[in-house]
């Protein structure tokens, strides 16, 4: 049996292509928020990784390609970076806190209180780069293809 993808969707793969890309998108967004913990730098290409991971389980495990898969990933995309933004903001506010001899629990309601209140400062200009991207890849990698057509057969002169 072919284990390539192909283009006819049932519920049954928009669904399992749906939990796979948010598994991915989780997956990549808890990554992403331990990569800036333990190297104090926000790489903003992970972000972009996350789209790429959303887009490719959601075409791997929902064994196909077309619009309903490209929403999930780029939804799942979305909350991934979301996700990753707000451990790698949590992680510097924990260690802050604790500095202080404060402790804040990574989701106490506090500190999804101070994140809420600091979003201006979380996602800056920049970061639209990296979500774009994001959001463009989690797009492109389930959308259906046009079938490539062989090369066209050249004329030949006639006589040889």
């Amino acid at each position: 049996m072919d284990s390539a993808p192909d283009d006819r969707l049932d519920s049954r793969r928009i669904a399992a292509g749906t939990v796979a890309a948010l598994a991915a998108a989780i997956v990549g967004g808890v990554l992403w928020g331990f990569i800036v913990k333990s190297t104090d730098y926000e790489v903003g290409v992970v972000a972009w990784a996350v789209g790429w991971l959303a887009g490719t389980a959601a075409v791997l495990v929902g064994r196909g390609r077309g619009l309903p898969l490209q929403l999930a990933a780029v939804a799942a995309a979305l909350l991934g970076i979301l996700l990753g933004k707000y451990l790698s903001f949590a992680f510097v506010v924990q260690g802050l806190a604790d500095n202080e001899g404060v402790s804040l629990g990574l989701v106490s309601g506090d500190m999804r209180s101070f994140f809420r209140d600091q979003l201006g400062d979380v996602f800056g200009l920049f970061d639209l780069l990296w979500v774009g991207l994001a959001v463009f890849t989690a797009w492109r990698v389930p959308m259906r293809r046009e079938p490539e057509l062989p090369p066209a057969l050249e004329p030949r002169p006639i006589g040889e």
